[in-house]
């Protein structure tokens, strides 16, 4: 496999990744906890793409922006009725609640759809060859997806009023309220914001894998592992931590480990070892580890709040 693939294919392993990260890690910076429901979000997105892509036979592209749309008012559903009335207690317990309301949406979505796996009626993808690597018209898509949704969450955070509001309430939300700024109404929002993110994530996946419950729960640990890698509650760290964990990941099962623990043959030892493609996963779990034993704060670092 060319270098040119491998960088292709860990952009496009980010990609995903990133739009997931970026939703968690804008609730967490909001309200100091860990959303496990938030993958969850990505597989209701795309089993409710397919309901209007295949079941009602609507164009692909609207099919998308309808259940981007759908998860980002289930998210704020999900905060009206379970998270908002957690509000004041622990964040453990608030944590907790995420995770049975993770384990309810996949099951459900399992209930209605069944176990098998499904997908969008796009037709089998040709490859074009870039640069001497193959892609095809889908990952390109979501590529640009990806990259278009960060620029508009940058102008969102930076040039809108509800933006600037976000950003103040992650800083300080007593000062943000005393402000004249409604948390509530931020909260709200983010939460919609969020969703959408963790819409986007799951139809591009989808487009690019297949659609079956557990495809939430599959990207549970990279999309923590970007995230803590990048910093939590920091948008811009889990883009990088995105793209780190994706170059790792594919970079991972490319080296020969046998050459380099032997020092590029010193050593004598000939015998070649790779990491198989079915355990490019457990990566994500051993940077997982390393980041929380070396950085717990990530690259970026955790915002400091002022007092």
């Amino acid at each position: 496999m060319s270098i040119t693939q491998i960088i292709i294919n860990s952009l496009i392993r980010a990609s995903v990744l990133c739009t997931l990260s970026i939703g968690l890690t804008l609730v967490y910076d909001i309200l100091k906890f860990a959303n496990f429901a938030h993958v969850e979000l990505a597989a209701f997105a795309a089993y409710m793409g397919f309901f209007f892509n295949v079941t009602l036979g609507w164009n692909i592209v609207v099919s998308a922006a309808l259940a981007t749309l759908a998860t980002g008012v289930l998210a704020m559903a999900l905060d009206r009725t379970v998270f908002k009335r957690l509000r004041m207690t622990h964040p453990i317990i608030v944590m907790i609640a995420s995770f049975g309301l993770a384990i309810a949406i996949r099951n459900t979505l399992r209930a209605i759809w069944g176990p098998r796996p499904r997908s969008f009626a796009i037709g089998l993808q040709k490859p074009i060859l870039v640069l001497g690597a193959r892609i095809t018209m889908v990952q390109i898509l979501l590529l640009l997806a990806t990259l278009s949704s960060i620029i508009a969450l940058h102008l969102f955070l930076h040039k809108t009023r509800l933006g600037n509001s976000i950003r103040a309430t992650s800083d300080n939300p007593e000062l943000a309220q005393a402000r004249g700024i409604s948390t509530e109404v931020v909260i709200q929002w983010t939460w919609f914001v969020a969703g959408c993110f963790a819409g986007l994530a799951g139809v591009l996946y989808a487009l690019e894998t297949e659609i079956e419950p557990n495809m939430g729960f599959s990207l549970i640990i990279p999309v923590f592992c970007a995230t803590i890698l990048g910093g939590l509650g920091n948008p811009y760290g889990a883009m990088l931590g995105a793209i780190a964990l994706g170059l790792a990941e594919n970079f991972g099962i490319y080296f020969d480990f046998g050459r380099i623990l032997s020092l590029g043959g010193l050593l004598g030892i000939s015998r070649p070892l790779w990491i198989p493609t079915a355990y490019k996963q457990a990566i994500a779990f051993f940077i997982l580890v390393v980041i929380l034993l070396m950085r717990p704060s990530g690259i970026l670092g955790r915002k400091v709040r002022s007092e």
